[in-house]
């Protein structure tokens, strides 16, 4: 019993692991990297400043994934100080299968 949960264990943090990474190469894809970090903010916050704001909050993952997709909304100005999310045009399209997964896996950032 506890070695099958051992098991189940290292299988789970293998899988976080392998996600992880994968959004990790979503993010570099889509070009999120020319503007955001992990760690430290540049031209717009870090992954990690987005996941501390706005980790636990309701419906959450609905507005970052609209505003990953889209671009900052043009109504109720800035989200986040001075500097907008670029609209599509101007960087790579993302689905919103793609962005639900790079939101998420930025709010799971630590």
């Amino acid at each position: 019993m506890k070695g099958s949960l051992v098991v189940a264990a290292v299988a789970l943090l293998a899988s976080s692991s392998t996600l992880a990474d994968a959004a990790l190469e979503l993010a570099t894809q889509k070009e999120c990297l020319s503007c955001h970090s992990l760690e430290s903010i540049s031209q717009a916050p870090s992954f990690k400043s987005i996941a501390h704001k706005y980790r636990g909050q309701a419906k959450v993952e609905d507005r970052l994934v609209s505003t990953v997709m889209w671009g900052s909304p043009t109504y109720g100005g800035y989200h986040w100080g001075t500097t907008k999310m670029p609209t599509p045009g101007s960087r790579p399209r993302v689905t919103q299968s793609e962005a639900s997964q790079l939101v998420q896996w930025i709010l799971s950032l630590k």
